[in-house]
């Protein structure tokens, strides 16, 4: 669905701990220091843009912001990080492998490609995933063994406030992605989910299904046609700006049913060798199941952060957390695979401040 532009010229960024306080569930219960970026960026790539009105929309530059949100957390050295308990607890899997995890990659083979989508039950898409502009959505790779651990409790959060997105493009052809929800109505995913270049743009509609599970929808699903994404996405196709937000209308008010997930700004030293978790509805497993994993974060960019987690087309969009004290904060949106590894969009100051504001707006 999109292509990489490589690593980027690192630029020079005020680097803040901030976290949103997290305010979900309302119902119960590495090898590298620093990579460079490619390409510059301008305070112009981070203004917002929205399907609706996408000429008058004004935006926000990534620099001195101040500090907004809940505690902040003491700067420590990169190699205690690790030692840090920041993963959900799933049954079944050996973490050990987390410690001892090779750097070896592993693309994923082509011949099950059909297997990825045919289960869709979408005979059009089917056909688009035989072309080659259909096998773009296959960026991610699964790194070494594959240990994914399928997710058969998504009734429970966080896992329910996991999105399996269908989405439907200008131009008529059906794809699948993943989201995740911050607030009631606001799900944030990839910016290749919200905006095609290739396909027409803003998609048509997307389908937003939390906590699926296969056939079973303990939620239930709405349709919406409102998106927002940043100019250096929608306008320059900028990977480090690869970002959006699915909005919910406002008698959809999900996330205040299945919880949401908090957010943050980490430093680079916050974040380099951090394990973080993974979850979304990869294409490679059967239809509509949610499926796990975890590692640490290998390489932080200004703009990226770079990991050894496995995932598959369809989980773009997917959230990358943190467990701390009970609660969830993400700190990237899984995007796409390289030869360096999987990665996601870091949320720096400027993609905190814009999540912020699409939350606020759509309560």
């Amino acid at each position: 669905m999109m292509e990489t532009n490589g690593l980027l010229k690192q630029s020079r960024i005020k680097e803040d701990t901030i976290e949103e306080s997290f305010e979900g569930d309302q119902l119960s219960d590495g090898n590298q220091l620093i990579g460079e970026d490619e390409g510059e960026t301008s305070i112009e790539d981070y203004q917002e843009v929205s399907n609706e009105n996408e000429a008058n929309q004004s935006g926000d530059a990534d620099g001195e912001d101040p500090f907004e949100g809940g505690d902040s957390e003491t700067i420590e050295a990169a190699a205690n990080n690790s030692k840090e308990d920041t993963l959900e607890q799933v049954e079944g899997y050996d973490y050990s492998v987390v410690e001892t995890e090779e750097n070896t990659l592993q693309t994923t083979e082509k011949e099950p490609l059909n297997a990825y989508y045919a289960s869709y039950g979408d005979d059009e898409l089917v056909s688009l995933m035989k072309t080659e502009s259909g096998q773009k959505m296959m960026r991610e790779v699964v790194i070494g063994k594959d240990d994914r651990k399928k997710i058969t409790g998504t009734s429970k959060y966080p896992w329910r406030a996991i999105c399996s997105l269908k989405i439907k493009a200008k131009d008529g052809t059906s794809w699948i992605g993943t989201g995740f929800f911050i607030g009631p109505r606001t799900v944030i995913t990839a910016g290749h989910v919200v905006y095609m270049h290739k396909h027409g743009g803003w998609a048509k509609s997307i389908e937003v299904i939390p906590g699926r599970n296969a056939s079973s929808r303990p939620y239930g699903s709405c349709v919406t046609s409102k998106f927002h994404s940043v100019k250096g996405w929608t306008s320059n196709k900028k990977r480090i700006n690869d970002y959006g937000a699915i909005i919910l209308p406002e008698n959809k008010k999900m996330g205040n049913t299945v919880g949401y997930f908090g957010y943050a700004n980490y430093s680079l030293v916050n974040l380099l060798g951090l394990k973080v978790n993974l979850s979304g509805y990869p294409g490679d497993k059967p239809s509509g199941t949610q499926w796990w994993h975890c590692r640490k974060i290998k390489l932080v960019t200004p703009r990226t952060l770079v990991y050894n987690i496995d995932s598959a087309g369809g989980q773009s969009g997917s959230p990358v957390w943190k467990y701390k004290n009970g609660k969830r904060y993400v700190v990237g949106i899984h995007t796409n695979g390289s030869s360096l590894g999987n990665s996601a969009t870091r949320i720096t100051s400027a993609v905190y401040k814009n999540l912020k504001n699409w939350k606020n707006k759509y309560k």
